[in-house]
């Protein structure tokens, strides 16, 4: 593993807003989760098992194709957000500590 530098964080960055944003990400991340459980118990299956048998043309298009398409939102966001959340962890740990903490 290689080393990284320490910087210093940009003043206009306030260590406190990386930290919270963090916590954000953390919050979003099992509002995302508990939203995919919700579909995965409602239909009883994977999202691409629903999304195939819309395919093909069973199941009903209200409300089946919002939730799937609100389904796959949800998991593209929490990708995302996992992200964003071990990017900001990463970050969090390779700056160096500000004088005033």
């Amino acid at each position: 593993m290689s080393e990284v530098a320490l910087r210093a964080l940009p003043s206009s960055i306030p260590r406190e807003a990386l930290t919270s944003l963090l916590d954000d990400a953390r919050n979003r991340e099992a509002i995302l989760q508990a939203m995919i459980r919700r579909f995965e118990q409602h239909y009883g299956d994977s999202l691409e098992a629903l999304e195939t048998r819309l395919a093909r043309g069973e199941g009903r298009e209200h409300p089946d194709w919002e939730d799937s398409i609100e389904w796959r939102n949800a998991v593209e966001v929490l990708q995302r957000t996992r992200v964003m959340w071990r990017l900001l962890e990463w970050l969090l740990s390779s700056i160096a500590p500000s004088s005033a903490s």
